[in-house]
This record gives C-alpha cells, structure tokens and sequence, in this order.
C-alpha cells in the first residue's frame, strides 16, 4: 500500500514547467560564462524569491573551453606518436603529458590545460534553508546549454547508444578519445623500451588516426554555437523549482537547498567550484544530492553509476529507494522508471567524487539517450509536457522516502556518529 504521505507527489504545482522553460530558453543561448548564462542566473534568483525563498548568485571564475585544451592534448598526443618512431624517450614523455592532462581535465581533478584558453565569469545561484533540521536536501540542475558539434550528430549518438545496447555497455562520448591515448601510450612505452617492428606500427597508426579524426571535432564544437538548452537543461531546472515549491519548508527531517550551477557543460564547473567552497561545512553523512538532467523526453531513468573516466557508484541506500518506486509502479507505469548506467557525467557525479550520497534522475528514450541533447532542436517544440510530469511525480516519491526512510535514522544519532547513509556509502 502506498503511503498516505506520498499522495503529496500528485499535487499540482503552482509553477507551470512549460512557461519556466520557455522563459529560460527565451533569455537567450546560456553558454558558459555569457551574458545569457549570467541573465538566467538573475532570473532565477528572482523566481526562487518568488516562490518565498532567499536566493543569492554567487559568482565564480572559470575555464570553460574544453573542447580547445582536449585538441590541444590530441596534438600534442599525435606529436609525441610521430616523434616516438625515431625518439622514443622524447615521444613517450610528450604522449605521457598529453594522457595525463586529459585525464586530470576529465576527471574533474586539475583543468591546467584550459589556462591556455582564456578565463570567464560564471555565477552559481543558491537558496538554503536553515530551520536546524538534522540533514539536508540539496536539489540541484544546472542551467546552462551546451555548443553543438558533428560530434552530437543524432546518428551518430543513436549509432553509440545501439552498440552499448548490444553489448550491455553504454559507450561514453569521450571513451574513443581516452581509450587511444591510453593505446597510443602504451605503445610508446613499449617503444621506449625497446621493441619495434611493423606490427607495432600497425597498432600505435589505429589510435593516432582515431586522435587525428578527434582534432577537427573537437574544434568545431569550440566553433559552433550554444544550443537552445530546452530539455538539456531547462527541463531539470523547471523540476527543481517545482520540487522547492512543493518541499520548501515541509519535510520533517530535510531542510530542502537548492543548488542551481553554472558551467555545467564544460565539465560541471559551477558545482565543483560549490563544492570546494563548502566541503567543510557540509557533513557528508547528513547531506543529499539530487540531482535533476535532461527530463524534457523519454520515460524516467534513475542512474547508479556515471563518470567520463572512473564510473562513480551512486549511493546503495538512494538507488534501492528508486528501485522501490520503480517496483511499485510496475502496473501503472506512470514513470516506466528503470536504472541506467551513463559514461557521460552529471552535477551529481562531481557531488559523488566528493563522497556526498547522491543521485541524478533523467528521462531518456528507447535506447537511453536523449535525441535532441547538444543539439539546435533542442527547442521548447520537443519538451514533452508528459515527460516533465512523469520526472517531478518521481523525484517527489523520492524526496518523500528520504525523509521517512532516513530521515529518522538522522534524528536518532548525535553530529559525527555513524547515520545509514555513512554505514551503507560503497562504490
């Protein structure tokens, strides 16, 4: 039976989702560290005063061009390859730079590359509760967009997405690119040491070649322009509202944040940046993130792992929770919710690399994708109001078992014992 409580979840919000995306989209592209990123971010301010909240933007510095160091690492990779043939000591020492440095840059550990490529002014936008409640909920779902590129070509995506289907694998966007740096170094290692021959040749040409495809992609996505962001991330962003108004002030044992970062789209730059600033006061074991991305198509999907390069597990306790939901709505298929494993990346994997209980909540398709992501059509056209409907009502049985499962559990133990949600963090 479910519980009365949850009942809540199929109130109707005030906050109408189709005009908060449409007056996001509508305040212009919001790339990185532009004036329409800075305009939305004053604009959400003032909708979360609205809804009764205080809101501050908080500004931030960042380094939003990725695509240009990634080129610049697959140059230097693609030198050093070169060189390796006749030099192998100097080839191997340029490929190891050029490895090293991508995986620092997509793993979210050191953007050093990215101080080549000039820096820009971005703003995180926060609202906080403080009624002394023993945890806290942090709802969060950036606003930016993203440029397009070739890259994101929808074929292309749908090709990736049905080969991960195939071998129960999902293929992230950037795994062609970091598996032949990783090929590319170990046959310049081989080379340092010694060996040679054409077979080695023949293997280190592969990934070279895949890295020297990578370069004009790479540019033109530092070429092309910001996409509307309608479902990426508009959607997420007209959900969090929602799900403040509705929680704000009203769980027992949560008091209910809201988070919503800049610069997501070039590696999560705003939420990394929040995170460094506020690791000492948050308390890991009494703080929650939920994370709301790309709901605006598709059926509900709650991901348990996610990372470009080290796939994070989303915390044991949250995902049980959703299968919970997905479990008791198995006849009414309100959400048709299923979990989804991403080698892409989130606010909430960055919140995860912190060891932080998170959780991320998308809506995607067939083949577990979203069609119009990173694309110029994504467009308020291609928002399915159904899709924001099935997000919110889910995320809403989510928040509510969160406080009746271990919100308690928080209430019961004094500041530093053990909670359940310390005893259960696993990866």
């Amino acid at each position: 039976m479910r519980h009365p409580r949850r009942a809540a979840a199929r109130i109707t919000a005030v906050v109408d989702p189709l005009r908060e995306v449409e007056d996001l989209v509508g305040l212009g592209r919001r790339g990185p560290g532009t004036d329409a990123e800075r305009r939305a971010a004053r604009h959400l301010a003032r909708r979360l005063e609205d809804l009764g909240r205080a809101a501050d933007v908080v500004p931030i510095r960042i380094f939003p061009n990725y695509a240009l160091a990634h080129m610049i690492h697959a140059l230097l990779a693609i030198v050093g390859s070169v060189v390796s043939i006749t030099q192998p000591v100097v080839g191997l020492a340029l490929v190891v730079a050029a490895t090293v440095l991508a995986l620092l840059d997509l793993m979210g550990v050191a953007f050093l590359t990215r101080r080549l490529t000039g820096a820009r002014a971005s703003q995180n936008v926060v609202s906080a509760e403080d009624a002394g409640k023993p945890g806290t909920l942090v709802l969060t779902a950036h606003y930016d967009a993203a440029r397009t590129g070739a890259v994101f070509n929808r074929r292309v995506v749908e090709r990736r997405a049905a080969l991960g289907k195939a071998i129960r694998r999902p293929i992230g966007p950037f795994e062609p690119f970091v598996w032949s740096l990783i090929a590319l170094l170990a046959c310049c290692v081989l080379r340092a040491i010694g060996l040679e021959g054409y077979v080695l040749t023949i293997i280190q040409f592969v990934p070279t070649v895949i890295l020297i495809v990578s370069v004009p992609l790479l540019a033109g996505i530092a070429l092309a322009g910001v996409v509307p962001g309608a479902t990426d991330n508009a959607s997420g962003v007209a959900t969090v509202l929602r799900l403040a108004e509705r929680y704000g002030d009203d769980l027992e044992h949560f008091d209910v944040w809201v988070l919503l970062p800049g610069a997501e789209e070039s590696f999560m730059l705003g939420m990394r940046e929040w995170l460094r600033r506020h690791r000492r006061e948050l308390d890991p074991t009494r703080t929650i993130f939920l994370n709301v991305d790309k709901v605006g198509t598709g059926t509900v999907r709650y991901t348990t792992k996610e990372g470009f390069v080290i796939a994070y597990a989303y915390h044991p306790t949250l995902v049980e929770l959703c299968e919970q939901i997905a479990d008791e709505d198995a006849e009414e298929r309100r959400y048709a919710a299923r979990p989804h494993v991403s080698r892409s990346a989130t606010d909430a994997t960055a919140a995860r690399a912190r060891r932080f209980p998170a959780i991320s909540i998308s809506c995607l398709n067939s083949l577990d994708y979203e069609p119009n992501q990173h694309l110029p059509t994504d467009t308020l056209e291609n928002v399915d109001h159904d899709a924001l409907e099935r997000a919110f009502g889910f995320c809403s049985e989510l928040i509510e078992l969160i406080d009746e499962r271990i919100g308690p559990d928080l209430a019961d133990v004094g500041r530093g014992d053990k909670t359940k949600l310390a005893e259960t963090d696993g990866r």
